[in-house]
């Protein structure tokens, strides 16, 4: 279900579901969320996606630490 190839797709869907809702209550005049809220959920959201891919793409963990010594053993890096 929650893959990492996922994340983005999730990230879409979460925002056109929370703006599809928003229209649809506005439509009957219920205020349901405001446009900062949107903007609040989906700053925090792609916070989180950007924090991870940047931890998973670069060599900080244990698993990255043995990558670059790798690739600097065969001059790759």
């Amino acid at each position: 279900m929650l893959q990492k190839e996922n994340i983005s797709d999730i990230l879409r869907f979460l925002a056109g579901f929370l703006l599809s809702l928003k229209l649809l209550f506005e439509s009957f005049g219920l205020t349901f969320i405001t446009n900062d809220q949107i903007d609040a959920i989906i700053n925090v959201a792609s916070f989180l996606f950007i924090l991870y891919f940047g931890y998973k793409n670069n060599y900080v963990g244990k698993k990255g630490l043995e990558q670059k010594e790798l690739l600097k053993k065969h001059n790759l890096h």
